[in-house]
This record gives structure tokens, sequence and C-alpha cells, in this order.
């Protein structure tokens, strides 16, 4: 018995951490999870990441939460293999939870509604202490690709849009320690809520700059990087998650003048989201 499927990395259009609710939209970066169970009763799981010297317990840990959730105690091996940057804000916990709970059902040749799956997927995160408010934008954008507003307290999305596919996004990876501060995130709270209402009215691309700039200052990144992209050309840009990676959006290629701003890597909007293969 075996399963395969994919889901996606995402872009920050509201950082949740300050208010409880967020937005983020599906990029076309995506995580691979392949499954193989064995019916022998041991309960024993396995699990491998191929392209990163990293523990595999959060796989491990969708794999377990599934079966137990369907009532199998099968052993399993699951391994993974990504094009997302790790711990950058892009939602990798998401996209991997999602693929590896996507890939165990599949195994399982059993149908289930996307709220299972997305409850297992956020459970996993949780159970590993990989998320302070659920991740719910995250994990919608990186299940059903496209733009997702939500209430992540509630678990409700608010609000599920398509952005224009000829879009170019550029992700950037400069040289910045990773910084996760909640209580200074916490203060934004009265600063973030009207820039989730412009996300809410689909001023998407306001939202994701202003968000930017009020994260970046309160996790001490550099604002100007947002700002440059602008010069460069971008119609947005600004931090994605809790840093340290930037997102920045244009019409036109500007890759060659985002280089001198860290690492970058040029993708697409995806709002077509997670897929069984």
């Amino acid at each position: 018995m075996e399963g395969e499927a994919y889901a996606l990395a995402s872009g920050t259009i509201i950082n949740a951490i300050a208010t409880g609710k967020g937005g983020a939209f599906g990029l076309d970066l995506k995580v691979y999870a392949k499954v193989r169970l064995i019916d022998d009763g041991k309960n024993r799981i396995e699990g491998k990441v191929l392209d990163h010297k990293i523990e595999p317990n959060l796989i491990v840990r969708c794999v377990k939460n599934t079966l137990e959730y369907f009532g199998y105690n099968y052993s399993a091996y699951v391994e993974t293999r990504t094009e997302i940057p790790i711990k950058s804000g892009l939602s990798s916990s998401s996209a991997v939870s999602n693929a590896t709970v996507l890939a165990t059902i599949s195994a399982l040749g059993e149908k289930v509604d996307d709220k299972v799956v997305l409850d297992l997927a956020i459970k996993s995160c949780f159970d590993e202490k990989l998320t302070v408010t659920g991740a719910y934008d995250d994990a919608t954008a990186s299940y059903y690709g496209g733009v997702c507003i939500t209430d992540n307290i509630k678990r409700e999305i608010l609000k599920r849009d398509r952005l224009r596919e000829n879009l170019k996004i550029y992700v950037i990876l400069p040289n910045l320690k990773k910084n996760v501060d909640v209580k200074r995130m916490k203060l934004l709270k009265n600063f973030v809520e009207p820039v989730f209402n412009l996300a809410l009215n689909g001023e998407y691309f306001k939202a994701l700059f202003l968000n930017g700039l009020l994260y970046s200052s309160a996790l001490n990144f550099p604002t100007d990087i947002a700002i440059k992209c602008l010069e460069a050309g971008a119609i947005t840009a600004g931090l994605s998650g809790t840093g340290p990676s930037y997102i920045a959006i244009a019409e036109e290629d500007i890759r060659e003048k985002l280089e001198g701003l860290g690492k970058v890597i040029e993708t697409r909007v995806n709002n077509e989201g997670a897929r069984v293969l």
C-alpha cells in the first residue's frame, strides 16, 4: 500500500500572530511525500527527509496521527523531498504536513473531506510545537492554492481568491538569522487589524507590503529590502511569515535587479493547490 502527494509553499499576505487572523497565497514550490504502509500490526513508523539533514519527527507524527484517526495499527515508511527552503517563512511545515497526511490517506485508500486533512496536518504541527497560531492561513493556502484569508483561532476561511498566474514571484533569502519574538509581534495587534481589513477587501498587495513593514520592524529585520524591491520594479514586496525570506511580486522580469539582496528563487502563483499523485 503506497501513496504519494504534494503540497505548496505559501507567501504571507498577513501574518496571523498579532491578531489571530491572517492571509497567504500558494506558491509553485512543492513538498513531495511518499508513504508505504505495512500491515503487520506493529505500528512502527520510520521516516526520512531526503534533501535536508533534519529529523523526520514531523512526517512520522503526520503518519501516526492519520493512522490513529482511521484506527489502523500498520507500520509505515515515509519520505519527503522539497523545493521549499526550510525555516524561512514559506510555510514549509504546513506543506510537509499537508503532503504527508494526503499521501497517507491515499495509501490507505480512504476518502475524507478537506477539513479532516487540514485538521490532521495542523494537529501534527502543534504536536511537534512548530506553530504559534495553528497557521490555518498557511495550511489552507498550501492545500487549496490561491489566496486564503482566515480566522486562525476559529479555523475558518473568510475569503478565497485567485491571483493572476502570469505574475512573477520572487523569493529573496537574505543572510539573516531567524528571530521569532512572539511578545513583540503581539504588540502590533492594533496596527495589523486595519491592514488585515485591506486583505479582506481584496487589497492583497497593499496588505502584503504594510504587513511586511510592521513585522520586519518587530523582528528587527530590515524594512529597506521591500523598498529596494519596489525600486527594482516590484508591485509589492514584504517579509514572509516570521522571515527571514521576503516575497516580491512583479509584472516583468526583475530577477537581476534583486540579486544583491540575497539568494533569489523565481517561482509563480499556484491557484490549484495540493494533489495526490
